[in-house]
């Protein structure tokens, strides 16, 4: 499996499974012994190792070792950046809709508050009215008491300081 269908998985990988690290491993059949370096890369194993044997082989495992390591690093940094950019732009419309929610909620809670204060204003009204009314009618009935109290009096004053009697 050459290094860019390497990439390319694993870039499909991480876009199918939400930017997980380690892509799946490679569907092929088992390679040589020789080809140590070439199956670690295919399981996604993050280091390559060169590939035993010395000579031209080594020198072509460090290169594309090199390459796909290189392009590994380009595409996290593209990944990353796109991902923050994503994040950012997710903050802001979370928040947007938060202070939304929050200013609804607030005139809500401003409208319910104003009602409640309204109604116990009222029944506030209609108590203070009631004992206005209890207390008239308490001085109204003192009054008759006094006025009563005062003619018996007048009454049995009259009675006793008679001439005749």
């Amino acid at each position: 499996m050459g290094s860019l269908e390497r990439l390319r998985r694993t870039i499909l990988f991480r876009r199918r499974h939400g930017g997980s690290e380690a892509p799946p491993p490679a569907a092929s059949p088992p390679a040589a012994e020789g080809e140590a370096g070439a199956d670690s890369a295919a399981a996604g194993a993050p280091d390559l190792a060169p590939a035993p044997g010395g000579g031209e082989g080594e020198r072509r495992s460090g290169l594309s070792g090199w390459m796909e390591r290189r392009a590994q690093r380009v595409a996290a940094r593209i990944y990353d950046s796109r991902a923050d950019d994503l994040e950012t732009r997710a903050r802001r419309a979370v928040s947007s809709a938060y202070r939304e929610q929050a200013d609804d909620l607030e005139d809500r809670a401003v409208r319910a508050l104003r009602r409640a204060i309204a109604s116990e204003a009222d029944r506030i009204k209609e108590v203070i009215e009631h004992a206005v009314a209890v207390k008239k009618r308490e001085v109204r009935l003192s009054l008759l008491v006094l006025v009563t109290a005062s003619l018996v009096y007048l009454a049995l004053y009259w009675f006793t300081s008679r001439p005749g009697a």
